[in-house]
């Protein structure tokens, strides 16, 4: 076969971060949308190249690539291999899209991969940056509560922020890492800040055409409830490993609870006591001096009116183990209904 019958050149074009800058919409976007990505000749690998055709090189899970990245000697040659298969194996496909926001703090190796597979393809790579303060809160809220990836208690804020450098916080070194590994042509640099839709600016960027015209705002990952954020807290909280959201993001994910906006409530009934209520009662004296008079109805005496209201909500220490049941709870009913719809399509 000739090289005029091998077809356009193929590219490949990588999303690889930053974290809490998009990264969601983006692969919900390139997800939801990949028929139509494929109809104009474009696939999405996904995040640990779970979309592509199966290979021995796979990795079971987001987790796994993680790790692989951060341990296997061998992953370099790992990545060469599997990218040539996943873009061999689609002929009609003129670009690829992998979407990987652990690969920010990567370039070097990344690099290296890229430059073997010049032969097959050419690279681009996309980063997106906010404002480091604004990230670092989104990042915190993230990591360091909802999906705690630090060992022992949940940290302060501020104790954590050096949490956040192995995850592109020097932005300066994340871009000249970049630079050195890829060049400056190939790299694009874009502010998550001054864009309107992040999916359209990806798309726009990476030349990959427009964004699907029934699909709405894409900025799809929004942090959650302060009510929610508590819960995670204090869910979390009880765990001295690093841990996952786990079982209380499914409950709150299959009750549609997840973008739910909570109002903030007095938890007292706020009643008149005391001389509160001394006061309330004496301003129906007039009144009741006017019926008695005029009626013979004789009204009070009031005694001492109500309790003053709890000072406290429930203690939150009480918290985690009704999470736990409420949790529980869910996972029976989810199997309770897994097997009735067996039972009816039976």
């Amino acid at each position: 076969m000739t090289d005029s019958d091998a077809g356009p050149r193929k590219r490949l074009v990588i999303h690889a971060g930053l974290g809490k800058s998009g990264s969601s919409a983006i692969q919900k976007y390139c997800r939801e949308q990949a028929r139509e990505l494929r109809e104009r000749g474009i696939f999405y690998l996904g995040m640990f190249f779970e979309r592509g055709a199966a290979s021995e090189e796979d990795f079971g899970s987001a987790e796994a690539l993680l790790d692989a990245l951060a341990h296997d000697d061998g992953i370099e040659d790992r990545l060469v291999a599997l990218l040539t298969e996943k873009i061999a194996a689609r002929l009609a496909i003129s670009t690829f899209v992998w979407s990987q926001i652990a690969l920010t703090i990567h370039a070097e190796l990344l690099g290296r991969v890229i430059a073997r597979l010049a032969p097959i393809c050419d690279t681009e790579v996309v980063i997106y940056f906010r404002h480091q303060a604004t990230w670092l809160v989104s990042a915190y809220l993230q990591w360091g509560v909802k999906h705690k990836t630090e060992p022992g208690p949940i940290l302060p804020f501020d104790q954590w922020i050096p949490h956040a450098a192995p995850r592109g916080l020097d932005y300066r070194a994340v871009i000249e890492g970049w630079r050195a590994a890829v060049g400056a042509e190939r790299l694009h640099v874009r502010s998550y800040d001054h864009v309107d839709d992040v999916v359209s600016d990806f798309l726009t960027t990476a030349r990959l055409g427009p964004m699907a015209a029934t699909i709405g705002t894409t900025r799809h990952y929004e942090t959650p409830d302060n009510t929610l954020m508590t819960l995670f807290r204090l869910y979390q909280g009880q765990h001295d490993a690093p841990a996952a959201p786990g079982g209380l993001q499914r409950a709150l994910s299959d009750n549609r609870l997840e973008q739910k906006r909570y109002r903030e409530v007095t938890p007292g009934l706020t009643l008149p006591h005391e001389e509160e209520w001394t006061r309330f009662a004496a301003s129906f004296d007039i009144t009741n001096a006017a019926l008695a008079a005029d009626f013979g109805l004789i009204l009070g005496p009031v005694g001492a009116g109500p309790a003053p209201d709890p000072s406290y909500v429930a203690p939150a220490t009480v918290v985690p183990a009704l999470l736990d049941l409420i949790i529980a709870m869910n996972d029976r009913i989810g199997a309770l209904e897994r097997r009735l719809s067996q039972t009816e399509e039976e």
